[in-house]
């Protein structure tokens, strides 16, 4: 609901959590301002009023809020604000009769005032990328605010609008040297960030996967609270699949209400038109998230607290940390040699036809940088392949660059820091692009709030100040730094575990069950509206059936089938 000031000449519309609330209204009420109410709302509505737009970088936590103001009568002002790190997700549209903002492109389209014509430079950075990157979207008359951005303006609209970016994320090296200084400054910032997001009026619990991400924020609730805490896991049949043994030994450590839930192929069929129904737009991911915040909510749980973020900060990817550097050293390699280049894609023509060796032949044609080759471990589709991929008025439309886009968002070449450098390429692209944007609209499509500690802005910004050195001490196993900051609170089950598995199903499998009944389904979604190659879908279709290519890649496109 919108509220308004006393004089009702400024109002707010607001989705999220301010944590620090608590701190600003103090200095608001010195100021003069007085509160009829304990909300987080009326906080931001008077911080704006004293401020203006500089209330936006001094809230800590994850929103999305519009601001008209109309204290000048003759000149009233718009803003339109995104929080930090793009927890909360805004999308907006210009159009000739008005300006239009939402929190999901569905209600954009509901609107009536934008069409759903496809972007051509969406739809292809989606292909490329796994997810339609920002400022995109899939439609061409739609936009998403970035993160950390803001868009203030007078009123009526008149002109062309420029968001203003307030924050990035931190370079630079901060001067912590040893494992035990870095543990206990972390140590603390996890234990705030955990801390701080408890506040609820409502039943609240946390994602417990086995693994030491929501082990870790499980574990930090426990320390900040006594009270009941009520943790969800999901169950396969697959074993290989499972944490459960995990996630048990977790919530009986901790002495949590532990719920679990057994996710079988069947549940995929029967949810597979809400899953894409819920997508909002595509997303090689997304279909993890719907089922553990459907047993969340299964479990009585309408806020939960997620473990999102810490690979991304600490290095959950090991192919991915250690593998862009040698790529990138790689293609320098290649490119300092005389036809290094063309030999190197010569070679490459005898390789299995893995996807990945598509991409780094096409990265072979680009100069070398870390963001090429970022893109060459965390890209979809490679560019010769999005071009077999779409019609081809398609990609002649197409303006988008991936590795400018990853460039821009990551400083370049990262200053000699490569771990710190592929945080932040995790941070602006995979997670802003399809983490946290599915996280939002699958927990939403169950009517439950997620929120993210670990993307907590300060630990943030700490951790990103770290050197390598400190991050991977003793490399023993996956993410030390954070195993060694609740090393007292886990068990030595999760503690001692070398291997990474990933949140993922046995979704190859499921997929391909699905698909057998879903496919003409899929295929008229497609069809109807989506400029691709049919052949193309029916061709990657067969494959996948026989068992010859990744499920991400025949999903990616079975996704796009959420364009109704």
């Amino acid at each position: 609901m919108p509220m308004a000031n006393p004089a009702q000449n400024v109002w707010i519309t607001y989705n999220g959590e301010v944590y620090n609330a608590d701190k600003l209204r103090p200095e608001l009420e010195a100021l003069g301002y007085s509160f009829r109410s304990t909300s987080d709302t009326e906080v931001i509505l008077h911080g704006y009023e004293a401020w203006g737009c500089e209330i936006v970088p001094r809230l800590r936590g994850m929103f999305a809020f519009a601001i008209h103001d109309f204290r000048s009568p003759s000149a009233p002002q718009f803003l339109l604000a995104r929080d930090h790190m793009g927890i909360k997700p805004v999308y907006y549209a210009q159009t000739p009769s008005a300006f239009v903002f939402a929190s999901e492109l569905k209600s954009l389209l509901a609107s009536g005032l934008i069409s759903k014509e496809i972007s051509a430079s969406g739809l292809v950075g989606y292909l490329l990328m796994g997810s339609v990157p920002n400022p995109l979207t899939i439609y061409a008359d739609a936009q998403a605010l970035e993160p950390s951005s803001y868009l203030h303006t007078s009123l009526p609209l008149h002109s062309t609008l420029n968001p203003v970016q307030y924050w990035s994320l931190p370079t630079g090296v901060s001067n912590v040297r040893t494992l035990d200084e870095a543990v206990e400054q972390t140590r603390a910032l996890l234990e705030e960030a955990v801390r701080i997001r408890l506040v609820s009026d409502v039943p609240l619990g946390a994602f417990l996967s086995g693994g030491l991400d929501s082990s870790a924020v499980v574990a930090l609730m426990r320390r900040a609270t006594q009270g009941t805490i009520r943790t969800c896991s999901m169950v396969f049949e697959e074993a290989e699949y499972s944490e459960a043994p995990y996630a048990r030994a977790v919530a009986e450590h901790l002495g949590t209400e532990h719920f679990e839930r057994v996710i079988t192929a069947d549940d995929l069929l029967k949810e597979f038109e809400n899953i894409l129904y819920s997508l909002d737009q595509p997303s090689v991911d997304g279909v993890n998230t719907y089922f553990v915040s459907q047993t969340a909510r299964q479990a009585g749980l309408t806020v939960a607290l997620s473990g999102l973020g810490g690979d991304e900060l600490f290095g959950g990817y090991p192919n991915t940390f250690s593998d862009v550097p040698r790529v990138h050293r790689a293609l320098s390699l290649a490119q300092s040699v005389p036809m290094g280049a063309t030999m190197g894609k010569t070679a490459i023509r005898f390789f299995p036809n893995a996807p990945k060796w598509s991409r780094i032949s096409d990265a072979l044609d680009r100069p070398a940088s870390l963001a090429s080759a970022y893109l060459t471990r965390r890209g979809l589709f490679s560019p010769a392949e999005v071009k077999q991929l779409v019609h081809p008025d398609v990609w002649a439309a197409a303006q988008f660059d991936p590795v400018a886009h990853v460039a821009g968002r990551t400083n370049g070449n990262g200053g000699g820091d490569t771990f710190a450098w592929v945080s932040r390429a995790e941070l602006r692209t995979y997670t802003h692009h399809q983490l946290l944007r599915d996280t939002d609209v699958m927990s939403m499509a169950h009517s439950l709030e997620v929120r993210v500690p670990l993307l907590d802005r300060q630990l943030v910004a700490l951790l990103l100040k770290y050197p390598a050195t400190v991050k991977v001490i003793g490399n023993e196993r996956p993410k030390p730094l954070l195993g060694a900051a609740v090393q007292d609170l886990l068990p030595r089950i999760v503690l001692d575990r070398r291997d990474k598995q990933g949140f993922t199903f046995p979704f190859a499998k499921w997929l391909r069950a699905a698909m057998q009944t879903k496919v003409t389904f899929v295929s008229q979604q497609i069809e109807s509206s989506v400029p691709i190659r049919k052949e193309s879908f029916k061709q990657m279709f067969d494959q996948f059936q026989s068992g010859q290519l990744h499920w991400s890649r025949v999903w990616a496109l079975t996704a796009l089938g959420c364009l109704r």
